[in-house]
């Protein structure tokens, strides 16, 4: 335990942001899943519906700290080029 308040609470602010990024991870891996799994069954409506989801929340999470912006882009390119050869070039 922490000696000294300010730092008690800065592990409760660190305990908070914790919780709040496993939030904004979790809500951008289950968006990058359901577009994955439109597309390998072949599903081009539920893809359209999903992508824009799924980018959303990735640039969210590249917004709030959690994951680097560099690496939101290449997830959203990489996303964007597996719809593509699972669908067939739309």
């Amino acid at each position: 335990m922490p000696q000294r308040a300010h730092m008690e609470k800065h592990v409760r602010q660190t305990r908070k942001r914790t919780l709040r990024n496993r939030q904004r991870r979790r809500a951008m891996k289950e968006a990058i899943r359901q577009v994955v799994e439109a597309a390998d069954a072949g599903d081009a409506d539920a893809v359209r519906e999903a992508m824009p989801v799924a980018q959303k929340a990735i640039d969210k999470a590249a917004r709030h700290g959690v994951i680097h912006k560099n690496t939101a882009d290449r997830r959203k390119a990489r996303l964007v080029s597996r719809v593509r050869r699972v669908l067939g070039e739309e």
